[in-house]
């Protein structure tokens, strides 16, 4: 497996004075020949708050981030298929795979089918020893919390539906499934771990949230097999009222979840823990079965995921003299 990236120069300017108050450095000749920066070009500035500035020659940001790997297919000890999602998640912006012998039609069959569980990826080169896939997506313009949004919001209507087959209503013909929510996950995974972190705690909150954006994957998953198993069950009415007493209190712990990771506050976490303790207590009153197993496997998971939100309290400054509770 080989990386291709740009080796990178550390050079030293010093800060001289131009006027009576401005101060300047000059750019270094190597980088300048190197990206053909003319006078009059535009040069990004990205401020971290650890003090460090990166200069980015607008022309040339695309190809200055523009992510390649090789893979060798004949030393792969895994199914062809299966690394696509790891090196996507990675941010690899092109992924090269080569084999001294012919690749198997059926790999490649199997690799276009893999990418269409992406978003922004796809096969863009077939040879008898060589595959290219390229992903088009630009990472840096799909923000981390509009996709934990996006994804919070396709579980809920997946616990919505659950809730409307329990009511005695039809599905809707374009709800959202399972694979909606992958795309999603794929897409927040390269989002996260393709991208460079600009301070520890930024790297803290991020961990939490892949941590949870994988628990909200696993919910999902739950969900699904509790709609397949409420449409082939007969429950009584009763039972149903339970169940759907219980998801709409998790549909509420839902938000409490991911709204916690976004913007860390006590009164949620309290919150979410009285969600929990009331789900169980409604539950409690059914005996158990497949459906009651799963809907407390997705209490339990959202119980682990509010846990692993409340970390991010203590990111934050003093956060226990957080006041006005009630």
């Amino acid at each position: 497996m080989e990386e291709l990236n740009n080796a990178k120069d550390i050079e030293t300017r010093k800060v001289q004075k131009l006027g009576s108050s401005s101060l300047f450095i000059t750019l270094p000749k190597k980088w300048i020949n190197k990206w053909n920066v003319k006078p009059g070009d535009k040069i990004l500035i990205e401020v971290s708050s650890d003090g460090s500035l990166k200069l980015i020659a607008e022309k040339v940001k695309m190809e200055n981030t523009h992510r390649t790997i090789k893979i060798d297919v004949d030393s792969l000890k895994q199914p062809l298929p299966s690394i696509v999602p790891c090196l996507y998640s990675l941010g690899y912006d092109e992924i090269i795979l080569e084999s001294r012998k012919a690749i198997q039609s059926k790999d490649v069959e199997d690799l276009v089918q893999v990418t269409k569980q992406m978003v922004g990826i796809e096969v863009t080169e077939v040879s008898e020893t060589r595959i290219k896939v390229e992903c088009l997506l630009d990472t840096e313009k799909v923000g981390i919390e509009s996709l934990l949004r996006k994804m919070l919001n396709t579980v809920a209507k997946r616990i919505d539906d659950t809730i409307a087959l329990l009511s005695g209503e039809n599905l809707k013909e374009n709800s959202v499934n399972h694979e909606d929510l992958r795309r999603l996950y794929y897409m927040l995974m390269r989002r996260i771990m393709g991208s460079k972190y600009e301070t520890t705690k930024n790297m803290t909150k991020n961990s939490l949230i892949v941590i949870n954006t994988t628990t909200l994957l696993n919910v999902g998953s739950v969900t699904e097999k509790l709609i397949e198993t409420v449409k082939s069950s007969k429950l009584d009415e009763r039972e149903s009222k339970v169940i759907v007493e219980t998801l709409r209190k998790v549909n509420d712990l839902l938000d409490e979840v991911v709204m916690t990771v976004l913007f860390p506050s006590t009164k949620r976490v309290l919150n979410g823990l009285n969600l929990v303790k009331e789900s169980r207590a409604i539950l409690s009153q059914l005996d158990n079965s497949t459906v009651v197993d799963y809907a407390k496997q997705i209490v339990g998971l959202l119980e682990t995921a509010l846990e692993n939100s409340s970390c991010t309290l203590f990111l934050e400054d003093m956060p226990w003299i957080e006041r006005n509770l009630i």
